[in-house]
């Protein structure tokens, strides 16, 4: 059975494919999940670059305080990579 096609049985019965999955505890087949985008869309990516600005301060600070760029990164839901590169356009790690 496709993705947009309907079960007769399941229509009588008033429930989707989803809730018999989860009632019998399986799996939703790989052709039916939605596949996650890895990496950042135009628009993700100003989002991103606003919000960068805005903490390149509180990251500054947290390193010089003694915090590892893993645990920044974490604090602040970013990428370790664009904690790093902060630092480093900063001129915090020699070349």
């Amino acid at each position: 059975m496709s993705k947009n096609q309907t079960s007769k049985v399941l229509d009588k019965l008033g429930l989707t494919r989803e809730e018999v999955r989860a009632a019998f505890s399986v799996a939703t087949p790989e052709s039916e999940k939605i596949p996650k985008k890895g990496y950042l869309f135009r628009a993700d990516q100003a989002r991103m670059s606003r919000r960068m600005k805005r903490w390149n301060s509180m990251i500054f600070a947290r390193f010089i305080g003694g915090m590892h760029p893993k645990t920044i990164a974490d604090v602040l839901g970013v990428t370790e990579e664009s904690v790093r590169v902060r630092l480093r356009r900063a001129k915090f790690f020699s070349n």
